[in-house]
């Protein structure tokens, strides 16, 4: 896991060296190890590699700031945490044995053990232990399509010397982030968004329609479209990969969700998901550094906890990596209540022997890091849930652990957000009555959910299409809160937004989307942010490519039976897993009691907004107040209220940058 910058001046002028270190050196709290760069004079045809303060001395490398007087029109920066092949052979950029290609790597591909022992009989020689050369000789043998045999996660960026082509490549589903600025005089890629906007990037300036739909609906820029909440600054969607060559910018995609399902025995899906959810897991468990797990009580995390103790009982999984016990991290209360999970995870500690790392997460501490929170987050967040997990990540790093696996994706790619309707929907237009009745019955039996108003909510997704896209177009219209929005804002955004409204005809879709756009994309984006800002190597076992594309295929009948959600996982891990556990019918996760740290923190603040308002263009500051004052005596939905507090405090961290990001970078 590292951080990763770039800048290409496609108008043949002097890249900035100061501004590529700055841009690097705000990077670093994702590869505090190790410190290079690469700078190429593509008229002159000249590759120096360069290095920093933090570059290893045994490398012999001439310092950035002695070159300041040359000109070089494209330039690499690179921050490492060293995860496999921990020596000073492990530095990057890094370059091909012929010297042809030049990579910047932030991530894991996970078979490289495999793909190097299928590269060598081709006459490829490796020098180190990392993953990043097999990267580079895969793309020498098979060019572009090696990223089709990469399982891993991934944002790289590769320059082919010879042709003067720069490419760049996210993972199938965006764990790893790559963020770019393009115009007609340059090309500009990074890890996070901070390393391009500022003194040493592009102006800040808010997208104003990604403010209207996050204050109105708390809804998120599209990842698919790589939207972001900066004018000027793109997301490489999931599953792409972009080329630069000729002063011409091409983007593909590599990698689709399929939805075909391919019907098959129940007990040979339950067999064939245990089987490549324990060879996801193994194969995450490759590194030359200490190895965790987050377990926060649920079946998807306890799962994770429970594979790794029966891979260190079975297979001897190297105490270096794991320890005597494996270590836990967790976010929980000392006050009992629906989002403290303290007892569900006792059950799994108890199960496993595994050690306890609890972390108390609270609001006094929430106020001191909040800064910190929102500045390594880069974009506004819904809620303060992921606060939980900012704890935990600390704590991982206090430990002494530098990789944690997560349970990330088990939800989205098997119907773990109760999507119950659009399955009875299914069945019902499948002519599947009895099961869709007999299904309805039992999900009323394990959630308490009515039959007959599940069963309305089904029919109704049988009306046409152009009639509940219409009526969903009416709820978001309806739905929407602009009561405390600035009048001109709000109407000059309302038409921007009406036809992005979308409908899903079935659970796969459905599924689809929540992997592709409204959930998954945004949880991956707070995992990396939280993880690499304590210099932390977030795994997540179920978005294995093999795993989520088996549980659209062969496993789609089983995602959602007899009223489970995640019903294969549930069925594979019984007998693994606490039965307490793995058929729980409640599940909370890492979150944190909002409602009522909103109302005491108002209570010490009554005006969280401060005399100079920078959100006052977005915000009608007087009903802001008012609503507050009302929410604070009668209750009501607490989420817009964290929402214009976090969006004040994301527009002070932006529009005045220098000293403020100087300031929380120090604190990292």
């Amino acid at each position: 896991m590292c951080g990763i910058y770039g800048i290409w001046r496609l108008d043949g002028e002097a890249a900035d060296l100061s501004a590529l270190y700055q841009a690097t050196v705000t990077l670093r709290h994702r590869g505090p190890d190790d410190e290079g760069y690469l700078l190429v004079s593509n008229p002159a045809k000249r590759i120096v590699p360069c290095g920093g303060p933090d570059t290893d001395p045994s490398l012999n490398l001439p310092a950035i700031n002695t070159l300041s007087n040359e000109a070089f029109d494209l330039a690499f920066g690179f921050r490492r945490l060293a995860i496999l092949d921990l020596s000073p052979a492990g530095h990057q950029p890094m370059a091909s044995a012929d010297g042809r290609f030049w990579i910047v790597f932030n991530g894991e591909i996970y078979n490289y053990v495999e793909l190097r022992q299928e590269l060598e009989p081709k006459g490829h020689r490796f020098h180190t232990g990392t993953d990043t050369e097999v990267i580079l000789c895969a793309y020498a043998e098979w060019g572009d399509a090696c990223l089709e045999r990469f399982n891993g996660m991934w944002a790289f960026a590769l320059w082919d010397h010879r042709e003067q082509r720069l490419l760049i490549a996210r993972d199938r589903f965006g764990v790893k982030p790559l963020y770019y600025t393009s115009d007609h005089t340059r090309f500009a890629f990074a890890s996070e968004i901070k390393a391009l906007v500022g003194q040493h990037g592009v102006q800040f300036e808010p997208e104003d329609e990604a403010i209207y739909r996050y204050l109105t609906h708390g809804t998120l820029p599209s990842p698919p479209a790589g939207q972001t909440f900066f004018k000027g600054v793109q997301s490489l969607p999931p599953g792409h990969w972009m080329t630069v060559q000729h002063h011409t910018t091409v983007m593909r995609r590599c990698w689709t969700l399929s939805a075909l399902t391919r019907p098959a025995q129940v007990t040979d899906v339950v067999e064939q998901y245990r089987d490549l959810f324990t060879d996801s897991v193994r194969l995450r468990l490759r590194a030359d550094v200490p190895i965790g797990t987050c377990l926060s009580g649920g079946v998807d995390s306890s799962s994770i906890v429970c594979m790794v103790n029966r891979l260190m009982l079975q297979e001897g999984v190297p105490v270096e990596q794991i320890g005597q016990r494996q270590k836990t991290f967790s976010a929980v209360y000392d006050t009992i209540g629906p989002y403290n999970e303290r007892e569900h995870i006792d059950r799994v500690l108890q199960a496993t022997n595994a050690e306890e790392n609890f972390v108390f997460p609270t609001l006094e501490r929430l106020r001191t890091e909040v800064e910190r929170l929102v500045w390594h987050q880069d974009e506004p967040f819904q809620s303060t849930s992921i606060f939980a997990q900012w704890c935990v990540m600390s704590k991982v790093r206090e430990r002494g652990v530098t990789v944690l696996l997560d349970g990330q994706g088990a939800d989205e790619t098997l119907g773990g957000y109760r999507p119950f309707p659009i399955l009875l929907g299914d069945l019902i237009r499948q002519a599947q009555y009895t099961r869709a009745l007999a299904e309805a019955r039992a999900i009323q039996d394990k959630t308490g959910l009515l039959t007959g108003p599940l069963l309305l909510r089904a029919l109704a997704r049988q009306l046409p299409q152009a009639w509940t896209q219409e009526l969903r177009q009416r709820r978001w219209a309806r739905q929407a809160d602009v009561s405390a929005l600035q009048p001109d804002f709000a109407s000059s955004q309302e038409t921007n937004t009406a036809d992005q409204v979308l409908s899903w005809p079935d659970l796969t879709s459905h599924l689809i989307d929540l992997v592709q756009e409204s959930s998954l994309p945004h949880l991956l984006r707070y995992e990396d942010r939280n993880s690499m800002a304590f210099g932390i190597e977030a795994r997540v076992p179920y978005l294995d490519y093999r795993l989520v594309r088996f549980a659209f295929e062969q496993a789609a009948d089983w995602r959602i039976h007899q009223g489970w959600t995640k019903w294969v996982l549930r069925k594979a891990m019984d007998g693994i897993v606490p039965r307490e556990i793995v058929w729980r019918k409640d599940k909370v996760g890492f979150e944190t009691p909002e409602i009522a740290w909103l109302r005491e923190w108002l209570g010490l603040e009554p005006d969280l907004w401060g005399s100079r308002v920078l959100c006052s263009k977005y915000l009608n500051m007087e009903a802001v107040h008012k609503r507050v004052a009302l929410w604070t005596t009668r209750g009501g939905d607490a989420r817009p209220i964290w929402r214009w507090i976090n969006l004040e405090i994301w527009l002070r961290i932006w529009q005045q940058p220098s000293p403020r990001s100087a300031t929380l970078l120090s604190g990292v």
